[in-house]
């Protein structure tokens, strides 16, 4: 316990790269709490924001649909001429109309239109009131209708994955930052490489001076210097792109610190969740939730086509003034297209198959869903396998430190050796740290059920 508190306490000063504290971060610190706290920031979060604001819209759309419209209309200037008579008259004249429609298939209006004559300085009005309901086919199958319901299913569903997306877009965001920490901590590292790298440098060209080291052994000097300026140049780009995929990720400007990685509380997650309660009712897992709104379409749209088949009628009443005087008339109208091209046929057809593979797409929806829960067990059970490989070479390099010491303070070994074997266990340390995170990462995912990207009304998120 003390050897493992000791190298935990090593790591955390690599990890630092300068000893920052947590009572003297720069104003300029993006902690984990902080870039968590931008997930409204996320593409993930704002397409389903998109989609969420696009469905209300619709919504919206639909209903004003139903409002009152007014209407004003008229001749600047009309001039009739009678051959008959040989008389002519010349008139100016508005209207004004009315009209409101609802949904259930009714539609009320009304029009007034005054009219002026010029020659005998008269001025006439007309005025009539209608009233049309529609009778077949069904109102409560009009495409108004069924794009209501639709779209108030579809907002539905969004509020119902509204937690999955959070939740995967947060974990996202801490994936995306442990990378730039993990990156910025191999930076560290690269720089020590290069420090040893340029003693032992130095150490062989003392060595040589005095006829103990070969050209071979300056030569290994030489490239272990190069390999470690590579290394860190490589390094140092890599850490730059992982702050910069955070950042972006974040819609944040400028530069940032991270805070160093937190080593003296590090544990491993547990699975906490049955693995056969996710498999109990597919259906509802938000990844296949929107298949509800679009088998619910497929199914109204097949209803309307059978509908269509049906005569088209209506009620009409209307009441105004003509040139008989003020006249009340009612009228059910009904009509049945002879020579339609079979159009109503093919589209009948053409809605059956339509919802066949909806249903068929449910299926294989789900199918997918459950070889993707198989695939996360398997995934989780690498990164175990993965977590125990970086316990074991971590233990294996410090006893190997450990050795070495001895070695060392024996004189079998010379100091280079000594520095190389302590760079292998802070290599161990890094790998040992990454696959704790990606354990628990890989824990917290299948806790929570995730094991995709929503497809949202907008379009598909992807991780």
């Amino acid at each position: 316990m003390k050897r493992r508190l000791l190298t935990l306490v090593a790591l955390g000063v690599l990890l630092a790269g300068g000893g920052i504290s947590a009572h003297e971060l720069p104003l300029d610190t993006l902690t984990l709490e902080d870039a968590i706290g931008r997930v409204e920031y996320h593409s993930d979060y704002r397409a389903w924001q998109n989609s969420l604001t696009g469905v209300q819209d619709s919504i919206q759309n639909i209903n004003d649909k139903q409002a009152i419209t007014l209407g004003l209309s008229g001749n600047l200037l009309s001039f009739a001429y009678n051959f008959d008579q040989q008389t002519s008259s010349a008139s100016v004249g508005t209207s004004l109309s009315l009209s409101k429609s609802a949904l259930s298939g009714t539609t009320v209006s009304g029009s007034l239109s005054p009219t002026y004559q010029i020659r005998d300085s008269k001025i006439n009005a007309g005025w009539s009131l209608g009233f049309t309901q529609a009778i077949w086919p069904s109102p409560s199958l009009s495409s108004d209708r069924i794009n209501l319901a639709i779209a108030k299913q579809t907002d539905d569903v969004l509020a119902k994955q509204y937690d999955y997306m959070r939740q995967n877009t947060e974990l996202k965001i801490e994936e995306l930052y442990r990378a730039a920490q993990l990156a910025s901590a191999r930076v560290s590292f690269a720089e020590t490489n290069l420090t040893t790298a340029h003693s032992v440098l130095r150490i062989a060209t003392q060595k040589e001076a005095i006829g103990e080291a070969s050209e071979a052994d300056m030569i290994a000097g030489q490239l272990g210097v190069l390999r470690a300026e590579r290394d860190l140049e490589s390094s140092k780009e890599s850490a730059q792109a992982a702050k910069h995929n955070l950042l972006a990720a974040l819609d944040l400007d400028g530069d940032y610190d991270l805070t160093p990685l937190e080593v003296s509380g590090l544990s491993v997650a547990r699975v906490d969740c049955d693995f056969q309660e996710f498999l109990v009712d597919l259906e509802q897992h938000p990844l296949v939730l929107h298949y509800e709104y679009e088998l619910a379409r497929a199914e109204l749209e097949l209803e309307a086509a059978r509908e269509a088949s049906k005569p088209e009628a209506s009620l009409n009443i209307t009441l105004g003034e003509t040139n008989r005087g003020n006249e009340f008339q009612a009228s059910l109208r009904v009509g049945y297209p002879i020579l339609d091209g079979d159009q109503r046929v093919s589209t009948l057809q053409d809605r059956q198959d339509g919802l066949e593979n909806v249903e068929q797409s449910v299926s294989e929806a789900v199918e997918n869903l459950r070889l993707l829960f198989e695939q996360a067990v398997e995934e989780l059970a690498k990164q175990a396998r993965d977590l125990e490989i970086a316990q074991l070479t971590l233990r294996q390099a410090e006893l190997e430190l450990e050795a070495a010491r001895l070695r060392y303070e024996a004189g079998i070994i010379e100091e280079s050796a000594l520095a190389s074997t302590k760079l292998t266990l802070d290599q161990a340390q890094l790998s040992y740290v990454e696959s704790v995170f990606r354990y628990n990462l890989a824990c917290r995912l299948l806790n929570h059920g995730i094991v995709g990207d929503l497809t949202l009304a907008g379009g598909a998120v992807s991780r």
